[in-house]
């Protein structure tokens, strides 16, 4: 059995290019490659997110006989609530604002508690550690060994001056206790902090603007998921419907053999037709099934669990023309809004880098507490302010200027660059969105016409005129022509899904229950 080409697409940058199936280089075996659209959809979803989720499964496992009913939107909210990619996007967020509250702190003054413990017998420290605690005396300084050289003799007192006093030079180990309380006021810093607080700020915004497109990526992947199995089902419908063809055609060869009108090489055909249709049923099952792994995957479901969707989704097509569709998207894609966010951030880090030409002046105030034990006593106190200026540093500062300047060019070179992509791409894929609808009233038109070939080729087969090639030919057609409407189905709904993505608005509002039934859904060849 020749094996029909068939590729995928890849979502791009800005999820503009939903998975689509080329046409089979051989027309008769469309729906045995069509039905492979339902593994490409769970494997592209999956493949997607493939560094964002978690696949250690949050679920535990249940009866397989106990279905779990997972409509979209739950779907949706499983998907949000496990994914790497929304974890990632808020601890961002937190950074950011925590860089806003670390600026914001900056600008106040701060309060220090500070204890020490020292020990010496430097005659210098240890003088001044008595003059701390207030306890120095006349005698600290040699006064006893100067009265007792001099001895009240005039005599004596050149000798007197010259004596080295022991208690001064010679102290012996002496320790302190001191407890300081110290407040620093921030008075100017050349603008480095509250800059400092307008890049944390730009940050925040890039990072909020980057969880929401995250999450509007998920939306589509849980989109494509979703959608994914319903047109799985289709097909499984649609290979069920080939089978049945195949049963009573099989049914006719051997009675119109029995009467003798036919050959038994039509007989022969018919057969190996049914085996072909019945390997075709249990293929598409399988397909279904690795559909429905990538949707548990993508939610968090236990792939042991058994999933019921009770709806079937469409997305609308949103009523704007290309030139308002372009601006929507360059003012509100949150991809480029992140870009936005990071641009003005490298713009404040330049005034960061540039504040330290600028002098700094602070304040602070002191008190001291020193004893040779432990207590709050002997407490003196120090104001006092700073002025600093750095005046030259060999092109320290100058190169981090330059180095701020340069990720400021880089950031704008990116988002012009991002910017001239999401027009293009905007383009493509509203153009795709429109055309979809009138591919999918084609489809709907050639099933019509292939079901009335196939009626009038049985009817002349049943009369002798025709052969069962002719016969399994248009049956053939009909088959195909059913799997181009799946197909079209859900290019349309892809394709709507990524023009709301591209506009940055894509949400589960977006997303609308048809029916419940996905299957008799998507082979609905009734104007809608």
């Amino acid at each position: 059995m020749a094996r029909s080409n068939h590729s995928t697409g890849t979502t791009s940058e800005y999820g503009l290019s939903p998975a689509r199936l080329t046409t089979p280089a051989r027309p008769q075996r469309l729906l045995s490659a069509a039905i492979i659209l339902a593994l490409s959809v769970s494997g592209h979803a999956m493949a997607s997110e493939s560094d964002s989720i978690t696949f250690t499964a949050d679920t535990p496992a249940t009866d397989s006989q106990r279905a779990l009913t997972l409509p979209f939107d739950a779907a949706v909210e499983r998907t949000l609530s496990q994914n790497a990619a929304v974890d990632l996007s808020q601890a961002r967020i937190a950074e950011a604002r925590a860089a806003i509250e670390q600026a914001n702190g900056n600008l106040l003054p701060t309060l220090d508690l500070s204890f020490g413990v020292m020990g010496s017998n430097n005659p210098l420290n240890v003088f001044g550690m008595k003059l701390q605690q207030e306890q120095a005396n006349f005698n600290d300084f040699g006064a006893g060994e100067f009265f007792q050289t001099y001895g009240n003799d005039p005599a004596n007192l050149p000798a007197a001056l010259e004596t080295e006093p022991d208690n001064l030079n010679d102290p012996g180990w002496h320790h302190n206790f001191q407890t300081s309380l110290k407040l620093s006021i921030p008075i100017y810093n050349g603008g480095k902090i509250r800059e400092m607080r307008t890049q944390a700020q730009a940050l925040l915004q890039a990072a909020q603007s980057g969880d929401e497109a995250a999450r509007q990526q998920l939306v589509l992947h849980t989109v494509e998921a979703y959608a994914g199995i319903n047109t799985a089902e289709a097909f499984v419908e649609v290979a069920s419907q080939a089978r049945e063809a195949a049963t009573s055609f099989r049914d006719l060869s051997q009675k119109l053999y029995d009467e003798g009108v036919v050959t038994k090489a039509d007989l022969l055909k018919a057969k190996v037709n049914l085996g072909e249709r019945e390997l075709d049923v249990e293929n598409a099952r399988n397909q279904a099934a690795n559909a429905a792994d990538g949707l548990k995957v993508l939610t968090g479901i236990d792939t042991r669990q058994e999933i019921d969707l009770n709806e079937a989704i469409d997305v609308s097509l949103p009523e704007t023309t290309l030139d308002e569709a372009r601006q929507l998207a360059l003012s509100n894609n949150p991809r480029i809004q992140a870009l936005r966010g990071r641009i003005a951030a490298a713009r404040a880090e330049v005034d960061v880098a540039r504040a330290d030409y600028k002098p700094q002046f602070n304040l602070m105030a002191q008190q001291d507490f020193n004893d040779d034990t432990l207590g709050l006593r002997n407490d003196s106190y120090t104001v006092g302010g700073v002025l600093t200026w750095r005046v030259f540093d060999f092109g320290a500062r100058s190169g981090k200027v330059d180095r701020a300047q340069a990720k400021v060019d880089a950031s704008l070179a990116e988002r012009q660059q991002a910017l001239d992509k999401l027009v293009g791409q905007v383009g493509k894929v509203w153009r795709e969105a429109n055309m979809a609808e009138k591919r999918v009233e084609v489809r709907r038109l050639a099933i019509n016409q292939s079901e009335e070939a196939v009626r009038l080729e049985k009817l002349r087969y049943q009369q002798g005129l025709a052969t069962m090639t002719e016969l399994l030919a248009a049956q053939t057609e009909l088959d195909n022509a059913r799997a181009e409407l799946i197909r079209a189905r859900f290019q349309r709904t892809m394709q709507r899904a990524a023009l709301w993505l591209a506009l940055g608005e894509l949400g589960p509002e977006r997303v609308e229950s048809v029916r419940a039934d996905g299957a008799r859904t998507a082979l609905d060849t009734s104007e809608s």
